[in-house]
């Protein structure tokens, strides 16, 4: 099996060095795997060039194919907020990661890794083990469990579960527009509360995997297949006829191009951190 890598990155010298430390490990650790890399970093304000040049002098070690393409465009910079022009930036950037590779071809897969992102490398297996029944499959993202949140679980008397990140990008049906919140006229797109259900609440298995619409969760694998067929991160929303989330029309896209096996894995999680809260002891942990 044959996977590019892809990240996109902006200002984040922070998780730079931590990213690189786990994708490495992810090829020491599937040898059995063919591994490329393509990054595309814009408008960095910090040393996130510098770091990723200094990274990709490595890259040989490592990678069958490796691609960085850096440049200043003057684009806006957006925290996670739900905004068009955001979304169009990212889809533009998540793309040039498969423009920069001469031929996709090679590749059986594409698989996301979000530089801000902290995993268990050996977690992956799950993903790697069952992506050949699947179009789109990807683990599931959570926020940084914290010592408040287990303490507040344990004095409700309710088992404690990491709460679930990626509402937007991950839809169970094509009629919602976040996560478990099913769209009605009596409301604007994107506004409903963020809806409590846990994915780990749907399945019983530690390595189920859920049938949905669209997923991203920070760690994706992707068919290559269909990439090469036309498949794009896209800002618009054709189905919904607004701007959308950029990871969720790649997924719409598939559908219309009839890869339709797309899913998550609950118990293959992956934490949403900026700020590397999270130790790698703590990700390793068993969370419920």
């Amino acid at each position: 099996m044959k996977i590019l890598i892809c990240t996109i990155v902006r200002n984040a010298e922070m998780t730079i060095p931590r990213w690189w430390q786990k994708i490495k490990h992810i090829t020491e650790h599937y040898p059995e795997i063919e591994f490329g890399i393509s990054v595309y970093e814009n408008d960095s304000e910090d040393n996130s060039k510098t770091l990723l040049e200094e990274c990709m002098k490595e890259a040989p070690n490592y990678f069958s194919e490796h691609l960085l393409k850096t440049e200043d465009i003057q684009t806006n910079f957006y925290r996670s907020v739900v905004d068009g022009d955001r979304v169009n930036n990212l889809a533009k950037a998540r793309n040039e990661c498969f423009n920069q590779v001469e031929d996709l071809s090679f590749y059986d897969y594409a698989m996301s890794v979000e530089v801000d992102c902290q995993l268990s490398v050996e977690s992956l297996k799950l993903l790697f083990h069952n992506i050949h029944e699947w179009d789109i499959l990807s683990a599931t993202s959570y926020a940084p469990p914290t010592d408040y949140m287990i303490k507040l679980a344990q004095a409700q008397g309710v088992k404690f579960k990491v709460p679930f990140y990626d509402h937007w990008a991950t839809r169970l049906t094509s009629d919602e527009d976040m996560w478990d919140n099913k769209i009605t006229e009596e409301r604007p797109l994107f506004q409903t509360p963020l809806s409590s259900l846990n994915p780990q609440d749907l399945v019983s298995e530690i390595d189920e995997i859920l049938p949905l619409y669209s997923t991203f969760n920070l760690v994706c694998l992707y068919r290559m297949k269909a990439i090469i067929e036309g498949c794009r991160f896209s800002g618009y929303s054709e189905h919904l006829q607004s701007f959308d989330c950029d990871t969720t029309v790649i997924c719409e896209q598939f559908h219309q191009a009839g890869y339709n096996r797309i899913g998550i894995m609950p118990h293959v999680k992956v934490f949403n951190d900026p700020y590397l809260q999270i130790t790698s002891s703590a990700v390793n942990h068993k969370y419920n």
